[in-house]
C-alpha cells in the first residue's frame, strides 16, 4: 500500500503542475478505489458506473486515474435541455 500510495502521490503531483490543482488526501481507501477505476478503464470494453454522495471524490479519483493511464479526460454540462440528441452528439465528438 505504501509503494502505491507513493506512486499516487508522484502522478498527483505531475497532474497538478498541468492541471486545476487537485488537493486530495489519498487515504487507503482512495487508493484503492483509484487502482480499481484505472484497472477497469484499462480493460478493452472498460466502463464503471460511480455511484456516491456528491463531494466523495468519484470524479476527483477518475481524473486522477485517467492521469496515471495517461488518458484525456473531457466533461459534459448537462441542462435542463440536454436532449438525448446531444448525449449522443458530445459522445461522437469524443
Amino acid at each position: 500500500m505504501e509503494k502505491l500510495k507513493k506512486k499516487l502521490e508522484e502522478e498527483l503531483e505531475g497532474y497538478n503542475d498541468c492541471n486545476a490543482m487537485m488537493d486530495l488526501v489519498l487515504f487507503d481507501d482512495a487508493c484503492r478505489h483509484t487502482a480499481r477505476i484505472s484497472r477497469i478503464t484499462m480493460s478493452e470494453s472498460g466502463h464503471a458506473l460511480l455511484v456516491g454522495v456528491g463531494g466523495s471524490g468519484k470524479q476527483s479519483l477518475s481524473r486522477l486515474s485517467s492521469w496515471c493511464n495517461r488518458f484525456n479526460t473531457v466533461g459534459i454540462v448537462v441542462t435542463s435541455d440536454y436532449t438525448e440528441k446531444m448525449l449522443k452528439e458530445d459522445i461522437q465528438e469524443f
